[in-house]
């Protein structure tokens, strides 16, 4: 063998072997294409998608972009193993891809290699460290998954998954190991770990012959597993290298906070998702996009809390389920959803978002989750223990807490509110809220908001005709009542004149903004009331703000944070009023529920570890004074929670505007 370094294609193999591995990569290439049309087939059979992909080329060139970089996949330890496996395993690929192309076009057009040379050197240098790469986060996923502590699935799919790729990678650094202690070159020691195999097989004596006799054994069975392996990925857990980018792109492009309304619900006959069949084909498809990652249980409040929910147990069972129907015979009777998804799992959910948050494939769970409560609600009328007095007393009242709403502005008392009057106009129309309007707590905020506004010389007023704008209604299903709700507050909001509303609820924030615009009277833009404070801060107009010196830990608020996007600006304002701002490691983005979204504040639970302590209890970690939210229901929650542990006594809980309105100047007697 000559001492140029150069790659040696075929080394060893005679003309059969080299025609069968053609023969066989068209043909696993061909299975291969077969199975994902097939599965394509399966998506296809759902019903016809009301909200088709638009954007088409954009979004591929984005899940591309992510695929290459593994951007969402690295924000976990166990996601940072999985981008190191995938980008070893395709420059695997791609070494192969290039030394067929070296070989095909270079060698037999050109008789002129590409890799020879230093170039060679350096190809198999690369290959040997992606080589140990992928076997070396083989292995840690393998301790990790069978780990004593993991929650992890360990059936024979993963066990398969993990063994037929460290088998292909092993045994290609034999058959390399092999040709290198048959021909010795001076440059073996660039494949680091062939050369260490080479030199343990020549210690060991093996004659020339034996080695090609071993090379041509091993290479025809690497071979066989690498070719059966691409002829089997649809069929096996590697389908989600093409499954979970399907999925990706074909994601609808909406407000994370919007939920479609049921158009035309008076002509409608049956409501939301209540047999499988209804499922359409780009939900069908997020199904098997799943990765089972775990991330969403991992970042799910009502796992946490031991509901019967469980985002990734849901998500495969709606997977299997569909892939029943290719098994199946036309005469089959196969589980009904409700079979497979328990009520009492559909109405654990705070719809927080945080499992789409954490999802690598992006499976919106709470959107599927209100479309198959809508089911229980308009068709069944069945309802958990508590929602269903709360959706009666907002029926007939306008209210979740069945208070007499000429009490509604009883909170305004002595404060001189402006009320909103036809034909004068105003700046702000100052959106109150059902929990600052009621609750006794939280009245402080509505007050703690007038204060501001005053003191920033703000021309604003309230709705004297406000009522609930039914999101907790919606979440729990009832469509009906939300719609109700809400052609009754835009028709009274067309009665004034006023440039933009504000809220202090992420919740009223997040319906007014995200869900209220797909009714065609809507015109008017929202603010959220952290970000609006901030705004008057920048702008000089609330000077004078006396700075506090207790310790600050901030807690998210679901709606604003992480469906919103409204992070910053919260911790903007209490950096000029508040002492030390401390950090908690559930924040931003990636906060943790505090247990009231998706209708819970109102549902009785038993036998659970509430939500609410749970937060408080991370909250209190942070060793701070205060705790500052945004959102009166987390506040009401965090109360709750704060008079269930007696060592939390002594912490402040206190929205954002309470915190303001107390730094704000005192004005002379």
């Amino acid at each position: 063998m000559t001492d140029l370094p150069i790659r040696p294609a075929f080394w060893n193999v005679p003309l059969w072997g080299e025609i069968a591995v053609y023969v066989l990569g068209i043909t696993a290439v061909l299975v291969l294409i077969a199975g994902v049309i097939r599965n394509r087939k399966l998506w296809l059979q759902g019903a016809k998608d009301p909200y088709p992909v638009t954007n088409k080329k954009a979004r591929w060139i984005e899940v591309i972009k992510g695929i290459f970089t593994q951007k969402k996949i690295r924000e976990t330890g166990a996601g940072r193993m999985h981008a190191i496996l995938a980008w070893g395993f395709f420059l695997l690929f791609c070494g192969t891809a290039l030394a067929t192309l070296d070989w095909d076009i270079g060698h037999y057009v050109f008789d002129n290699q590409f890799l020879k040379g230093n170039v060679y050197l350096a190809y198999k240098f690369v290959l040997d460290c992606a080589g140990v790469a992928v076997l070396l986060t083989l292995l840690l996923g393998a301790l990790r998954r069978w780990g004593k502590a993991s929650r992890l699935p360990r059936d024979g799919r993963f066990v398969c998954a993990y063994l037929s790729l460290a088998f292909i990678v092993i045994t290609g650094f034999f058959v390399e190991g092999i040709r290198l202690a048959a021909t010795t070159p001076a440059w073996s020691s660039f494949s680091p770990v062939g050369h260490q195999i080479a030199q343990a097989l020549l210690a060991c004596g093996l004659a020339e012959t034996t080695l090609r006799t071993l090379h041509m054994w091993l290479w025809s069975i690497h071979g066989l597993a690498s070719l059966g392996f691409i002829a089997a990925i649809p069929l096996t857990y590697y389908a989600h290298v093409y499954r979970t980018p399907v999925g990706l792109a074909t994601r609808e492009e909406k407000p994370a906070g919007l939920i479609h309304k049921i158009e035309d619900i008076e002509e409608q006959e049956t409501f939301g998702i209540s047999s499988f069949e209804q499922f359409n084909t780009r939900e069908r498809a997020s199904f098997d996009a799943c990765t089972e990652c775990g991330r969403c249980r991992d970042a799910c409040p009502a796992v946490r809390a031991g509901t019967p929910l469980d985002p990734r147990a849901m998500i495969v069972a709606l997977r299997d389920r569909m892939h029943m129907e290719e098994k199946s015979n036309s005469g089959d009777e196969l589980p009904t959803l409700q079979d497979i998804i328990s009520r009492d799992a559909l109405w654990s959910c705070t719809t927080c978002g945080a499992c789409t948050r954490a999802c690598p494939a992006g499976i919106n769970l709470p959107d599927l989750i209100v479309n198959m409560r809508r089911h229980w609600a308009l068709e069944q009328g069945d309802f958990p223990e508590g929602a269903a007095m709360a959706l009666e007393n907002t029926a007939s009242v306008g209210n979740p807490w069945g208070l007499d709403p000429y009490e509604r502005m009883d909170w305004a008392k002595d404060l001189d509110v402006p009320v909103a009057e036809p034909g004068t106009h105003y700046d702000i129309l100052y959106w109150v809220g059902c929990a600052a309007s009621y609750d006794r707590r939280a009245r402080r905020i509505a007050r703690s908001m007038v204060a501001i506004l005053k003191a920033a010389g703000v021309n604003f007023a309230v709705m004297a005709e406000e009522r609930c704008h039914g999101e907790f209604a919606r979440r729990l299903g009832e469509e009906y009542l939300y719609q109700t709700a809400a052609l009754e507050n835009i028709e009274n909001f067309a009665q004034y004149d006023f440039d933009r509303i504000l809220t202090a609820c992420p919740h009223c924030f997040n319906t007014l903004k995200n869900e209220y615009p797909t009714f065609d009277d809507f015109k008017w833009p929202v603010i959220n009331h952290t970000v609006f404070i901030n705004d008057l801060i920048r702008e000089g107009r609330l000077p004078g703000l006396t700075k506090g010196d207790i310790p600050t830990v901030y807690h998210d608020p679901c709606y604003l944070a992480r469906i919103n996007g409204v992070t910053e600006e919260p911790r903007a304002v209490l950096g000029q009023v508040c002492g030390t701002l401390r950090k908690t490691y559930e924040e931003g983005a990636q906060t943790l529920c505090c247990g009231a979204g998706g209708g819970q504040m109102w549902i009785e639970r038993r036998n659970t570890t509430p939500v609410n302590v749970i937060r408080l209890k991370d909250l209190r970690e942070s060793d701070s004074g205060c705790i500052a939210v945004a959102c009166p229901h987390c506040l009401t929650m965090l109360e709750s929670a704060k008079s269930l542990m007696p060592e939390a006594e002594n912490t402040q809980i206190a929205d954002i505007a309470e915190i303001v309105a107390a730094a704000l100047p005192k004005l002379d007697a």
